[in-house]
């Protein structure tokens, strides 16, 4: 029987995709902690949302989810650290979470590598995403500042529609500059794209 190859990974390469289910079941393992804390409209944060991204990149051998995944998850390691240090809360499924699923990105791509260009898909995921939260959770909650500017920051902006697009420029700095690290330690093939 001949083996299938799959676009944007290897002949050979099953054992990517059998990985490719670890994020899926990590996102399911931190929805049944957020149901249990009563507070399931958590699991919309990017940072959840974007392992299911990695998932299904990762099955469906899809190399721009896998990248834009991959960035937002780098991104988020260091937010969730100051969370934790500051709410002085760590759970096993936010670390399993936050840092299983950035080692799982980082496994991706070195099999998809990076191009430099998926920082723009990755920004206007982001905003995309922020949209669908600000009308499916609850304000309160403020998922993906996606209802009010951070807290530390509403003494600089009278509302969020002035915080919104510093917001928006820090959103895009960070994941240029995430994907142009990210491209440093695993550059594309100058034959692949």
């Amino acid at each position: 029987m001949a083996e299938i190859e799959l676009p944007g990974v290897r002949s050979g390469q099953w054992r990517y995709q059998l990985i490719g289910l670890l994020p899926l079941l990590i996102f399911f393992y931190r929805l049944a902690q957020y149901i249990d804390e009563g507070t399931p409209d958590w699991i919309m944060a990017n940072c959840n949302v974007t392992l299911v991204m990695l998932s299904f990149g990762m099955l469906l051998s899809r190399q721009l989810p896998t990248r834009v995944a991959t960035i937002w998850l780098t991104i988020g390691v260091p937010m969730w650290l100051i969370d934790a240090w500051v709410t002085q809360v760590l759970w096993i499924a936010s670390i399993l979470s936050h840092l299983g699923g950035w080692l799982i990105g980082l496994f991706a791509l070195r099999q998809v590598r990076v191009t430099g260009r998926s920082w723009l898909p990755a920004a206007g995921w982001f905003f995309c995403w922020q949209v669908v939260t600000r009308f499916t959770t609850q304000p309160a909650l403020n998922v993906n500042i996606s209802h009010a500017p951070y807290e530390f920051t509403t003494a600089w902006f009278g509302s969020y529609w002035q915080f919104w697009p510093v917001c928006a420029l820090v959103v895009i700095l960070l994941v240029w500059l995430v994907e142009r690290g990210l491209g440093r330690a695993f550059p594309a093939a100058t034959h692949s794209s």
